[in-house]
């Protein structure tokens, strides 16, 4: 009866296993719609604040190319990539994604450059821990960063560090690698320019195609006409400047990167806790398999030991007679 007292053991392991993946599941539906909630006020945002940059800049291309964070350096020498991962595991091939998709970008984009040209900033443990042992450098002052408490007054006492380095030349180009969401169950990684923001400005008709093609759940973004009604909120006449066109994209460039930054870790916050969910469903759904599975066994081989026994019986009983 020793194989019956390990299945038994195997079955109550089972099921306490269940019981913990039930429990992260339910945690992970609560988080990923705070977090869904809180990506569609943010990209709202930029949305708004993509018509206001339109809205100045019309008309006036060569007033604005004159700003660095805008038109950027003709020749890039100094790289800084922002990946943004999860504190945590157990989100599936989450992590994963994010950290190829990084080091592809970098093989493809940024192949004439050496390691010590390429710096990278992780926010979150596990990309970090993945870096560690790549050889890239980290950017000094920044560091990296953990996912789970950044918000967004953390990450404005952050960014200027980051400004800084681009309008003195010692990164010419940053870059954000990060996961956003498809759906709740799909998610799909993203490599977009962040200084220069000239590339965060841009929302071209392709780019609206393919807001409406993967209508992220969180978006609130459901067809082109929502779309090019969010790029184009304010129209001409609507935008007064005080005081000065000048001094308004100086002090405006900046919270665009910055705001750009903060809806890709709200967007990978909510991928991750999709990531997550699906992953504790589909562990939860494999331990019902093995639940019954084992308890089939154990009903078999005690069924097995009291057919024996009987047997026994009948046998000892037999030979009596």
């Amino acid at each position: 009866m020793a194989g019956l007292k390990e299945l038994r053991t195997r079955l109550e392991t089972a099921k306490s296993t269940q019981q913990l993946t039930s429990a992260m599941k339910m945690v992970s539906v609560s988080k990923l719609r705070k977090a869904q909630g809180r990506t569609a006020r943010v990209r709202e945002m930029c949305f708004r604040l993509m018509s206001i940059y339109r809205e100045m800049s019309q008309g006036d291309e060569a007033g604005i190319k004159h700003f660095l964070l805008h038109q950027g350096y003709g020749k890039v020498e100094k790289v800084l990539v922002v990946v943004i991962g999860s504190d945590k595991g157990m989100c599936g091939t989450f992590n994963t994604m994010v950290c190829r998709a990084a080091e592809e970008h970098i093989r493809q984009d940024y192949a004439s450059l050496s390691r010590s040209d390429i710096m990278l900033c992780c926010i979150g443990n596990k990309v970090a821990q993945y870096f560690a042992s790549k050889g890239y450098a980290t950017f000094p002052g920044l560091g990296n960063l953990s996912a789970g408490d950044l918000d967004y007054s953390r990450l404005a006492a952050w960014m200027p560090a980051l400004i800084q380095a681009f309008q003195s030349g010692r990164i010419q180009k940053a870059d954000v690698v990060y996961c956003r969401p498809v759906n709740a169950a799909t998610q799909q990684v993203r490599v977009q320019g962040l200084l220069p923001v000239s590339g965060i400005m841009k929302l071209d008709e392709e780019t609206i195609e393919e807001i409406r093609k993967h209508g992220e759940s969180s978006a609130s973004v459901f067809s082109v006409q929502a779309a090019r009604r969010r790029a184009s909120y304010f129209r001409p006449g609507m935008v007064e400047v005080m005081p000065g066109k000048e001094a308004v994209l100086e002090a405006m460039l900046p919270k665009v990167a910055l705001l750009y930054l903060y809806l890709a870790v709200c967007q990978s916050a909510t991928a991750e806790h999709g990531a997550r969910m699906t992953a504790m469903s589909q562990a939860t759904d494999n331990a019902e398999e093995l639940i019954k599975e084992l308890n089939l066994r154990c009903n078999k081989l005690r069924q097995s030991g009291i057919t024996n026994e009987l047997i026994e019986i009948v046998s000892g009983a037999t030979a009596q007679l």
